[in-house]
């Protein structure tokens, strides 16, 4: 062979080569709309082991997927690539139509809606044909031949054949441990697949309970506008009620208009949990189930005669086009009248506000409405969702180059004062409260810790995880008087299972039915201390719940030396 025919062998080898990592660059990049999203957050945060456990995750995500493209086998070739490419058009087609990635939460709800699906396929058309198209192209440049390579590399290739089942079971074994999360931003090309391996596994020994509906009937709402405010990570000893204080100033001034209910045990120590139990009604004897089948807080009102409204101040985050989070399917989301998802294009200090705009003007409204609203609140990182002309406190977390467990608790303060208190604030003065009521609480608190995850721990999580504010507010006397008798019996007993309870009265359902199935009301007082749950309450994984105490009547609050603070 001359020289010239040697050199174009090794160009046309490199552009074949070139081309074939071209496309599978183009497949990976089009199906994992969110990979580059989480590292950012990582470094934002300061979370640099989950950084590189994630980078580490994805290379042998990509590394698999190589060996499986360029298998000389040609069968083996074709099987990897018809593996990956129905993981990642499966996958790609439920981000299509619900803006999340699949969870086992999710394929258990499509699993119990399986009856739908024809009706599902022809609604959902065209995610159908993107996903064939995807499964088409990432079949196509897997499978396609490349050039043969020497001999020492065949035989690495053939001994590592099955190395792309290696991700599935990694990322199996991850979801395994979190409790059934920890997914997120993984790979399509092999997540979906780890997912639905776990759920078909726990599907075929554990049944799906079917959602229950509404059959009651309700016979006088208490007041015509109730709101449920879900603030985000705000720790209920981080309010202060001390006329004057520096920290909550506002909300101490407003001390004669609310009812205070104390600390109080959010039912999660993360955000998708604890709004999931909060919008399904779990109860904490057979919360299992419960969680799984109750009907929903939409149903309930939509029962009693209440317009149903959303807003969420979160979903400037999700990038994805249903604007779902926190275990919401596209079937509940159709239970809901009025969808309101804050706009990307408002800037994180401003997100909180857009919100209070949004909920005085729909409770301007005659007919009787029940709203549940997520606010952005103080979510980490904490200097984001303030301007930077309002560090109060200092030195902050951007402000500070050493690893300084003061200048987090600055951060977190400015974000309170900020999104907290000067909110609730505006959100008072903004809102007729002769006939509308406010229950106001936080998904889950903080663990403000230099060291360790500040939510969502699973296993001997921190009670200061779950540690929130909960108080009413309304202008209407007799509704004052019952919540603040609730609030002396309830003090230190306080929890979110108390929430569901408490809207099936006011949106006005007999207490002799709602005992039958529910806890005490805020009304009343619960006979169990709180508790509060962590991990997986859904029992996709296992079947006991992660029960952690917590003592409403300590104050948790840091210290101003690290090393007692944490």
């Amino acid at each position: 062979m001359d020289h010239a025919s040697h050199t174009s062998g090794i160009a046309r080898a490199i552009a074949i080569v070139g081309l074939k990592l071209c496309g599978i660059f183009v497949f990976v990049a089009v199906t994992n709309p969110n990979a580059l999203t989480w590292p950012s957050q990582y470094i934002e945060q300061g979370r640099w082991l989950t950084l590189v456990v994630y980078l580490g995750l994805w290379a042998c995500a990509l590394t698999a997927i190589l060996i499986a493209a360029f298998q000389v086998n040609p069968w083996v070739r074709s099987f990897w690539a018809a593996i990956i490419a129905l993981s990642s058009a499966a996958g790609f087609a439920f981000y299509l139509v619900s803006g999340v990635e699949i969870s086992m939460f999710d394929i258990a709800s499509l699993w119990a809606a399986r009856h739908e699906l024809g009706r599902a396929l022809e609604f959902y058309g065209s995610a159908m044909a993107w996903s064939a198209l995807v499964f088409l192209f990432g079949f196509i440049v897997i499978a396609a031949p490349s050039v043969r390579p020497g001999a020492p590399l065949r035989r690495l290739l053939r001994y590592l054949a099955w190395a792309p089942a290696f991700p599935i079971m990694l990322f199996a074994a991850v979801i395994y441990a979190k409790d059934g999360g920890g997914h997120y931003g993984m790979s399509m090309q092999f997540a979906p697949l780890s997912v639905a391996a776990l759920s078909g596994a726990r599907l075929a020994t554990k049944a799906t309970p079917t959602r229950e509906r509404v059959t009651w009937r309700a016979d006088g709402r208490k007041i015509r506008h109730v709101v449920l405010l879900v603030d985000e990570s705000v720790r209920g000893d981080y309010i202060d009620w001390r006329p004057g204080n520096p920290y909550t100033p506002d909300i101490a001034s407003l001390k004669d208009r609310i009812i205070n209910f104390g600390h109080a045990a959010s039912g999660g120590n993360c955000s998708s949990y604890s709004n999931a139990l909060l919008r399904f009604g779990a109860t904490r004897p057979d919360l299992m189930h419960s969680v799984a089948s109750n009907a929903t807080i939409w149903d309930y009102a939509k029962t009693a005669g209440f317009r149903t409204v959303f807003i969420d101040a979160q979903a400037a985050f999700l990038r994805g086009p249903a604007k779902l989070q926190n275990f919401m399917t596209p079937e509940e989301k159709r239970e809901i009248d009025s969808f309101n998802a804050v706009e990307e294009t408002v800037a994180p200090p401003d997100l909180d506000d857009r919100l209070v705009d949004i909920l005085a003007e729909t409770l301007k409204s005659d007919q009787p409405t029940f709203v549940y609203a997520i606010k952005n609140g103080a979510h980490f990182p904490y200097d984001r969702g303030y301007p930077s002309t309002q560090q109060i406190f200092r030195p902050t977390m951007s402000e500070s180059a050493r690893d300084d467990g003061q200048a987090l608790i600055n951060s977190y303060r400015n974000a309170i004062r900020w999104s907290v208190d000067r909110v609730l604030k505006r959100l008072v003065d903004s809102v007729p409260l002769d006939d509308t009521l406010i229950i106001y609480t936080s998904d889950h608190g903080q663990n403000l810790s230099t060291t360790a995850l500040s939510h969502c721990s699973v296993k001997n999580a921190d009670p200061r995880e779950a540690l929130v504010p909960l108080f009413a507010i309304t202008e209407e006397p007799r509704l004052r008087e019952r919540l603040s008798a609730g609030a002396k019996t309830n003090w230190g007993y306080a929890s979110h299972f108390s929430v569901a309870p408490t809207l099936l009265d006011l949106f006005g359902f007999k207490p002799q039915d709602i005992a039958t199935k529910y806890g005490p009301s805020l009304f009343e007082k619960p006979e169990q201390q709180a508790e509060f749950t962590s991990g997986d309450i859904f029992g996709l994984i296992s079947e006991r719940v992660h029960w952690n105490k917590i003592d409403l009547s300590k104050s948790y609050m840091e210290r101003e030396s690290r090393k007692d603070a944490f």
